[in-house]
């Protein structure tokens, strides 16, 4: 696949996946490194107007207290993980965190 956004446009990407919330900066930058280099052009057009987006509506969004505009349904879907992976799996958040990003004594 012929990359349509050159590596200085991933770097651009990648500065606006940090937001001023933790788990909306966890969530892009996770599809940012995983998904984005299989996207197709339209979710790769997709996920950059998402990132336009104020943080308020994303995070509606993303963390589903609000149903997103359809053109921006199938990369929300894919950035959540709600398909192939779950965004509230049991592995860590954090590389080498033993709570796996959960309070000490909650949860599996």
């Amino acid at each position: 696949m012929a990359d349509a956004f050159p590596l200085a446009e991933t770097s651009k990407l990648r500065w606006r996946c940090r937001r001023g919330m933790r788990e909306l900066d966890v969530l892009l930058e996770r599809y940012l490194r995983e998904r984005w280099p299989v996207a197709s052009a339209p979710l790769r057009r997709a996920f950059a107007a998402v990132l336009e987006l104020p943080d308020p509506d994303l995070a509606a969004y993303l963390l589903g207290r609000q149903a997103p505009p359809a053109e921006l349904a199938a990369v929300l879907a894919d950035i959540t993980g709600r398909g192939p992976r779950e965004l509230s799996g049991t592995e860590a958040v954090y590389p080498g965190d033993p709570e796996g990003g959960r309070l000490p004594g909650l949860g599996p």
